[in-house]
């Protein structure tokens, strides 16, 4: 591959680079969003349920108030992970598990943001980062990231390749979105002579456990262990389905409670509502995740939407700081008006089809991130040391950068 590439540390590259809050305070329900660590996942940000801030923190913290192009990395667990700040989280600011890399080009700051997700710059991130229960990347290892700077003809085109695959990906989501959301309808009509059925317990005709598994002691590498759900995890299944977290288990770590199955409805509350997942895969139920399995193997398409039915409704059962604490006990004493089997089998039917449709989609999205990963692997080369390849001057050809245009370094 070419000696056509430069490279350049990251620190060299930004006008700042900042991590975000220290003491972030209380809640505040007027407050502004708070971007962490959890909140960013597959190169987007999904904030189901950001901290709010109170305003004089965040005029407290002007340098890390998130402006558009800015580019975030997680410093704490997955570190590495990026993201592009788009108007949807402009004027938001960042915890301090986050890195805030704010560059003059608005090309270079696109750059970055594939770089980051290349399968070489997780790795390098990874390799030197510390810690043994929770990996932390430091700012002032970030800062020397080295960085690739591709001739211009290159970046088009990686760019380019890069879009489309995101652009497809954007497509499949809103894909699978659709698709429940009219299970949901369809769900809404098949419940509307529920007053007429038998009045039961949810005891009566599930199972429920509450997650015990603490925070993994020690980091366990992705193929090993098992999946550990957090509430987090169920918060950012935007599509109601999980087939990914975000930290893995020891074998054992589940202990007596075990490892939950496939297609058990996994509850995670907070104030006003409770987020729902299927989980795709084995998980161990992290604490604060309530795991809910029907009697009849058949019916979780059902269980899923009469929860999500009654997400406001079922929130209020929660307990702890912002009704955080749902208990199995707590859950199964709810009242729940459960139809014969004709009707759920009817409406199970169709949507199972539905949630098939969005199932094809997350599982071509995730073809497609390894694809994106792949192409990023062969096309890109190895980290090396900064200033080799092209000459330095050439940077400013390939990004519209200003001869001399040094970054400017806010130490934090």
């Amino acid at each position: 591959m070419s000696n056509d590439w430069a490279w350049a540390e990251l620190g060299a590259l930004a006008v700042f680079i900042g991590y975000g809050i220290t003491r972030p305070g209380q809640q505040d329900p007027d407050g502004v969003p708070m971007l962490r660590a959890g909140d960013i996942a597959d190169g987007r940000i999904r904030a189901a349920d950001p901290m709010l801030i109170s305003r004089d923190v965040d005029g407290a913290n002007p340098q890390t108030r998130l402006r558009l192009g800015d580019v975030v990395v997680v410093l704490v667990g997955r570190v590495g992970e990026a993201a592009s700040i788009t108007g949807e989280h402009e004027g938001w600011n960042a915890a301090r598990s986050v890195a805030v890399v704010r560059c003059a080009a608005p090309a270079l700051a696109e750059w970055l943001r594939v770089w980051l997700t290349a399968p070489a710059a997780r790795a390098w991130c990874v390799a030197h980062a510390s810690g043994s229960a929770q990996a932390t990347l430091g700012l002032a290892k970030l800062r020397r990231l080295p960085v690739p700077m591709p001739p211009l003809g290159v970046q088009d085109r990686l760019l380019r390749t890069v879009k489309t695959i995101e652009a497809r990906i954007e497509t499949n989501e809103r894909i699978a979105q659709t698709a429940v959301a009219l299970a949901d309808a369809h769900f809404a009509v098949a419940t509307a002579d529920r007053r007429t059925w038998p009045q039961l317990r949810f005891k009566d005709v599930v199972q429920a456990r509450t997650g015990a598994a603490a925070k993994p002691a020690e980091f366990v590498p992705e193929g090993a262990g098992t999946a550990w759900a957090t509430p987090a995890d169920v918060m950012r299944s935007p599509l109601s389905y999980l087939d990914q977290t975000a930290e893995r288990v020891a074998e054992d770590a589940g202990g007596d409670y075990g490892v939950c199955p496939p297609d058990t409805v996994l509850v995670a509350p907070k104030a006003g509502e409770v987020q729902t997942a299927v989980n795709r895969i084995p998980v161990v139920a992290g604490r604060g995740v309530l795991a809910v399995r029907p009697h009849g193997p058949h019916d979780v398409w059902w269980l899923l939407h009469e929860i999500r039915s009654r997400s406001g409704e079922l929130s209020a059962l929660g307990q702890g700081t912002a009704g955080r604490e749902l208990s199995a006990r707590a859950f199964l004493n709810a009242a729940v008006s459960w139809p014969p089997a004709e009707v759920r089998d009817r409406f199970v039917r169709l949507a199972a089809l539905l949630h098939a449709r969005a199932l094809t989609a997350v599982g071509e999205n995730r073809s497609l991130r390894l694809l994106l990963a792949e192409s990023l692997r062969r096309e890109v080369p190895a980290p090396r040391p900064a200033g080799s390849g092209r000459a330095s001057e050439n940077l400013a050809e390939a990004f519209n950068l200003k001869p001399g245009g040094g970054a400017v370094r806010v130490p934090r």
